[in-house]
């Protein structure tokens, strides 16, 4: 398969991965206002939960849902969107680098062990651990290297300064949420610079728009990424 085929392939991966994502908010949301619709009319229940034991009635699970759904769906998906660009990024790069492999830096200077040369069954298997290794430390580094790192090597043009800036605030609201329960702090300020949405100790949100717009900017990113790409392969 040609490396054309390869980021096509990966790209429609990508985008049928977003709209699952989407569509699974969407019908989530859907199936709380419908709750909500028929509570309102009459409808009386309990349920249970086996794992933890609480028992909620139809009322009370009514005035749980304005929770579940701004903050523990909106914050699933949110950090949903941004793994799943993570994983198609760095997908892309590490296609990228199989067929051009000239391209890692600093060969030279990053030697690979003599125990993975004799264990490794072929030359393509020893080029994938070098790969790997080189991308994994790269996940460590913040969004404007990676996609510095990606223009060093394939020159795409891709994405505008802007568009990395406001993922860059995007990742860093996931690692918030992820790490320190959603509480803003001073890494979460310096990460996000002049788009940073909260202060200091505030509890960081994902309302409806500011979700809808990073779902938006990933698809068109991944988009101008792939076109690029392709063009250049």
């Amino acid at each position: 398969m040609s490396l054309v085929e390869e980021i096509q392939n990966l790209s429609d991966r990508f985008q049928t991965d977003l709209r699952a994502a989407h569509d699974y908010h969407h019908h989530t949301r859907l199936a709380w206002r419908l709750l909500r619709s028929q509570t309102r009319r009459g409808l009386r229940f309990a349920v249970r939960n086996p794992v933890t034991g609480s028992i909620v009635d139809a009322e009370r699970l009514l005035a749980l849902s304005a929770e579940y759904e701004s903050v523990f769906l909106n914050e699933s998906l949110f950090q949903h969107l941004i793994a799943l660009f993570e994983d198609f990024l760095f997908e892309l790069l590490r296609l990228w680098l199989t067929t051009y492999p000239a391209g890692i830096p600093n060969k030279d200077r990053k030697p690979v062990d003599l125990a993975t040369v004799i264990e490794a069954p072929d030359r393509a298997s020893i080029l994938q651990t070098v790969i790997d290794r080189e991308l994994n430390a790269l996940k460590y580094e913040r969004p404007s290297a990676w996609f510095r790192y990606l223009n060093e090597r394939v020159k795409l043009g891709v994405p505008t300064d802007e568009q990395v800036e406001r993922f860059t605030e995007a990742k860093a609201s996931r690692d918030i949420l992820a790490h320190n329960r959603g509480v803003v702090n001073a890494t979460y300020l310096e990460k996000s610079g002049r788009l940073a949405r909260y202060a200091i100790g505030q509890r960081l949100e994902i309302p409806e728009p500011y979700l809808h717009d990073a779902w938006d900017g990933i698809r068109s990113m991944a988009g101008d990424l792939v076109a690029s790409a392709v063009a250049r392969a």
